[in-house]
């Protein structure tokens, strides 16, 4: 059967199938430690709770505003300083990436993507019939003398991670601020995914691109990580009012909305205040400690400033045993049974991501396993 060449240009996506591979292991009654997913273990807020179940309970099981409840944009609005009608309320931070996408780009246009980097920005580019470019960072941190380099006629955006999935990186205000300069001189968009923005730790300062460069960036965020709301699937984008206008004709195609009752829940999320986020972001300090200082018994790591993964160094193990990283993975998780993302999935060969989402006693539990098995 023909399918479409979009279809055939796009990879799976590793974590995906590294869930798969683990699902079928527990079917046939292993025990497998996750170290995959980057899905916070917390519950969902009481409060969150309480306000979806009363939109239930009013019937607020409709149709709603193809971008979102007023309420909500309004609220993220205020939270981002932007005006509602540039925000557009999606199905997790996906939508967004992909919307924006498919806005800003297509055919002959090329996205610069820093290296390390989440395993669907170079698909989600691809989607939009753009070119990945990849860049390398200088110890997990932005290069902004790589991504100069790597800027021609072509650039259509850079896509940006702070915190950083897989490794952890939070970029400095002044390393943010010299990427605006550089996008208003070389003129190109900033797209920001700011998934893990609750959670920096250390009291390390946060600062967004767009407090920089407005008119140049797309913000992304989502409710999945910082309330444990992975299966609301309600995320949102802040964009340039021509371009959310843009970004609008597009999701009222892909999607009638934003689940109605999930957004009320979504509302009360905004609602709990810097008590309960801090809260949230100190349970999670303390499993980066814990998962860090594992970790580097195996392997060689960079302390993670924020986000919700360790990203170890593991090319001192491989050769003749491993033949590369997925080859490791894949021993840790048939002899070992902990389940983790080769880094080559993430555009680097030779690392390992582990995610310290799971409790202490997991995360003790899975590393031991892994000590063993090495």
């Amino acid at each position: 059967m023909r399918l479409s060449r979009r279809a055939e240009a796009i990879a799976e996506s590793a974590t995906l199938r590294l869930s798969t591979a683990a699902a079928r292991l527990r079917a046939e009654g292993r025990e497998i430690l996750s170290l995959l997913e980057g899905e916070p273990d917390l519950p969902v807020p009481p409060a969150v709770r309480e306000a979806t179940r009363r939109a239930l309970a009013r019937g607020e099981t409709r149709y709603s505003d193809s971008t979102g409840l007023l309420e909500l944009r309004t609220l993220i609005a205020r939270k981002l300083k932007a005006a509602p009608e540039n925000i557009v309320v999606t199905n997790g931070a996906k939508q967004a990436i992909y919307e924006t996408l498919q806005t800003i780009c297509g055919p002959g246009d090329e996205v610069l993507i820093p290296s390390p980097y989440w395993v669907t920005f170079p698909e989600a580019v691809r989607l939009a019939g753009a070119k990945p470019v990849f860049v390398p960072t200088r110890a997990h941190q932005l290069d902004l003398a790589a991504v100069s380099r790597a800027v021609t006629k072509r650039t259509r955006a850079i896509v940006i991670n702070s915190p950083n999935n897989p490794t952890g990186a939070v970029y400095p205000a002044a390393v943010l601020r010299g990427l605006a300069r550089l996008a208003a001189k070389r003129n190109f968009l900033i797209v920001s995914d700011e998934a893990y923005e609750d959670f920096v730790y250390d009291r390390a300062p946060y600062a967004s691109v767009a407090s920089f460069a407005p008119a140049r960036t797309i913000t992304i965020r989502t409710f999945s990580k910082s309330f444990s709301m992975t299966g609301f699937r309600v995320g949102f984008l802040a964009a340039p009012p021509e371009i959310a206008r843009a970004v609008k004709r597009i999701h009222g195609h892909v999607t009638g909305n934003v689940c109605t009752f999930a957004q009320r829940g979504a509302i009360a999320a905004l609602g709990l205040g810097k008590n309960e986020r801090e809260r949230r972001r100190a349970v999670f300090q303390k499993r980066r400690n814990l998962a860090y200082s594992l970790a580097s018994r195996s392997f060689d790591c960079v302390k993670p400033r924020g986000g919700l993964f360790v990203f170890a160094d593991a090319r001192r193990l491989l050769g003749d045993r491993f033949k590369n990283d997925a080859a490791l993975a894949a021993h840790l998780l048939h002899k070992a049974g902990v389940s983790v993302v080769p880094g080559s999935a993430c555009g680097m060969e030779g690392f390992l991501r582990f995610s310290f989402s799971a409790p202490e006693p997991v995360l003790r539990k899975a590393f031991a396993r892994i000590e063993a098995a090495l």
